[in-house]
């Protein structure tokens, strides 16, 4: 027998073993076997077999699994997912079936007739390990032995063999805050848990939206809420797998890799925030959850049903092609809040950030708290030499550097250079150095030198990965809280007046979705911090005007009408090409190869391009727009030219 096995590794082809007769039952399509590659093991995917012998060919080393781990609907939308974002189909399995799923450390054999009774109870790893393969696989095609997990304790079954809840149900898109958004998803959920069905929810992140929904959800649904994803331990993790993989009536949570997650019973999928960036997997595969949600509820035929304040443009505009029902409970237009926009013409930061320091102070004398906006996280960017002018660049790749005091470290935002902050001019030896922008962390020390009366916290991604507690308990006073995009997930705050520093240069930070990501953050703040005022505190040169951005049915209708002229998504594709090398001699004649292999296919018109940028090796970055299923087999040519890599709809152009 011979066995094609896509690897995890970024190639298109599939490499081809032999397999003895005797493994036949258990090596079926996309399960996991251990194959010889060059000087190891790695571990692979079945992608196809085919009967004969083939000389010279490679013998597996071994099954790793004794059944398919993934359904016939999920083996589809692996398939389906390889060919959207333009991936190898073992990079996608990858994703899928991570290769740090050790089931067999908590199988355990479960004796079923005299002839095994010497294998009941052992660890599935032992047995591997000590006994002849061959005999386990004989008794489990033969019902002498049966798996069970050690964690739920439950019968370890094929995945096809779990039940399908066939629910149907409709899809749905709606725009809501954040208790409305809730009192849906609870009775949702209550109806599908009512029929024995389990439910699957997609959150962005782990740390600030999952911990916020997972403690929600479990006081309303004791003991049968599950999170399953990278940020929990392995041991959790597989209690999840092995749980929802059996058991009704569970709501497991999760974010990424969760998409692929095999779930008994399965009657709705819940989607919140689509529109966070947060979502998009940034190594290996470059997937959207939230589009392959879209995609399994559809081979699936499950329920859909997707929330947010400010739904993604893509969600948007395709709820109206793919047949969702779309409810929007106004509740931006319906919402009560004064706004305040303050503007200055200074040359620098200075004047704004004395006018919003007093703003604030007169904001706690009231007894109120206060919540500040500003897009960097940082101390400082745009670094320069007062003496001779000259800007502070990365000596990798001349990129703007960005200045974390906190760490004495200058952090590149081009190449992701790392260096040590030394305060003087390298041109003409200067120790005047001053910041054209200014970030988090500048304001929080100007803030607390200001108003040292008054407690101050920093809200940052970072902040919530370590864990940092960064809201004064109840009762405790007015407080101060500063932060970039994760004060928009602190849905157990209320701050009196909101303040966004800065706001306006976000136009200059997303590409072609500048004003979408602009109109997301604030409507995502309004929704998690209810505030009675905003205020804005804008450079007159580059003022904007809020109003647009609060009027949701206008701003989606004009986004929309832009995009569509400019042949933008969500009207085509776009896929990123870039070719990495070195030196800009080693680079030239692989772009000129990409360039001729598109020419060969006719599509060398639709591209734009190349675009040479230098970080820390060189970079060509090439945008060709279009359909996928056009452009599949052709980009799937140039994926296995070394040193190109392929991006399906990056979300910063």
């Amino acid at each position: 027998m011979i066995v094609h096995v896509a690897l995890p590794i970024p190639v298109t082809k599939t490499f081809s073993y032999i397999a003895p007769d005797e493994w036949g039952p258990f090596i079926r399509k996309y399960s996991r076997v251990t194959v010889p590659f060059h000087n190891k093991t790695l571990t692979g995917f079945v992608a196809g077999i085919e009967e004969g012998t083939g000389p010279g060919l490679k013998e597996i080393v071994a099954p790793r699994d004794p059944f398919p781990l993934l359904t016939a609907p999920l083996a589809d939308l692996v398939e389906w997912a390889s060919r959207y974002y333009v991936a190898p189909l073992g990079v996608v399995l990858k994703y899928a079936l991570p290769l740090n799923l050790h089931i067999e450390r908590y199988l355990c054999v479960r004796s079923n007739a005299p002839s095994s009774a010497a294998l009941d109870n052992m660890p599935l790893g032992k047995v591997l390990k000590t006994a002849d393969k061959n005999v386990l696989l004989h008794y489990l095609s033969e019902g002498a032995v049966t798996l069970f997990d050690t964690l739920t304790g439950s019968d370890f079954l094929p995945a096809d063999g779990t039940g399908t809840a066939n629910a149907g149900g409709e899809k749905v898109l709606y725009t809501g805050d954040i208790q409305s958004r809730l009192e849906q998803y609870t009775r949702l959920i209550s109806t599908h848990m009512e029929k024995g069905n389990n439910v699957l929810m997609l959150l962005p992140d782990y740390f600030s939206a999952g911990a916020y929904f997972y403690r929600v959800l479990s006081e309303a649904f004791r003991g049968r809420v599950f999170w399953y994803g990278s940020s929990i331990p392995l041991k959790k993790r597989m209690e999840t797998y092995f749980r929802v993989r059996q058991d009704r009536g569970c709501i497991v949570l999760g974010n990424k890799s969760a998409v692929f997650l095999p779930v008994n019973r399965l009657s709705c999928i819940i989607v919140e925030r689509d529109e966070e960036d947060e979502y998009r997997n940034e190594e290996g595969f470059r997937f959207n959850p939230p589009t392959v949600a879209v995609q399994r509820a559809e081979v699936e035929g499950t329920g859909l049903f997707m929330g947010s304040a400010s739904p993604s443009i893509e969600s948007y505009c395709h709820a109206g092609e793919k047949g969702f029902v779309f409810i929007d409970n106004k509740w931006l237009r319906d919402r009560h809040c004064e706004e305040h926009v303050h503007e200055a013409s200074a040359t620098s930061y200075g004047a704004l950030l004395e006018e919003m320091t007093t703003t604030v102070k007169k904001v706690l004398e009231r007894g109120e708290s206060v919540a500040i906006f500003t897009p960097r996280r940082d101390y400082g960017s745009f670094i320069q030499c007062a003496e001779c002018k000259r800007p502070f660049l990365c000596p990798q790749c001349e990129g703007v550097l960005n200045y974390h005091k906190e760490t004495g470290r200058l952090t590149c935002s081009n190449c992701a250079g790392d260096f040590a902050f030394e305060e003087e001019c390298r041109h003409c030896g200067g120790h005047i150095i001053r910041f054209s922008q200014i970030g988090a962390e500048y304001i929080e020390e100007h803030i607390r030198s200001a108003l040292p009366d008054y407690p101050v916290a920093r809200v940052s991604g970072d902040a919530g990965k370590r864990g940092r507690r960064i809201i004064q308990p109840p009762g405790s006073g007015p407080c101060i809280l500063i932060g970039t995009q994760p004060l928009s997930k602190l849905y157990d705050v209320h701050v009196h007046a909101l303040m966004l520093f800065g706001w306006e240069d976000m136009r200059r930070m997303a590409g072609y979705r500048s004003d979408e990501k602009m109109f997301h953050v604030l409507v995502n703040l309004l929704d998690a911090l209810t505030p009675d005022d905003i205020f804005f505190f804008m450079d007159t040169r580059k003022k904007v005007g809020p109003a647009y951005f609060l009027d949701m049915e206008a701003f989606y209708g004009d986004e929309l009408k832009k995009r569509k002229d400019a042949d933008f998504p969500p009207f085509t594709r776009m896929f990123l090409i870039e070719v990495v090398k070195k030196t800009k001699e080693a680079g030239l004649p692989v772009v000129k190869k990409v360039k001729e292999a598109l020419a060969q296919r006719g599509l060398i018109d639709r591209i734009s391009g190349p675009l040479m940028q230098k970080r820390k090796a060189y970079r060509w970055r090439m945008i060709l727009k279009g359909n996928s299923e056009t452009f599949y087999r052709s980009l799937l040519d140039i994926y296995d030219i070394p040193d190109v890599h392929i991006e399906a709809d990056p979300p910063n152009i």
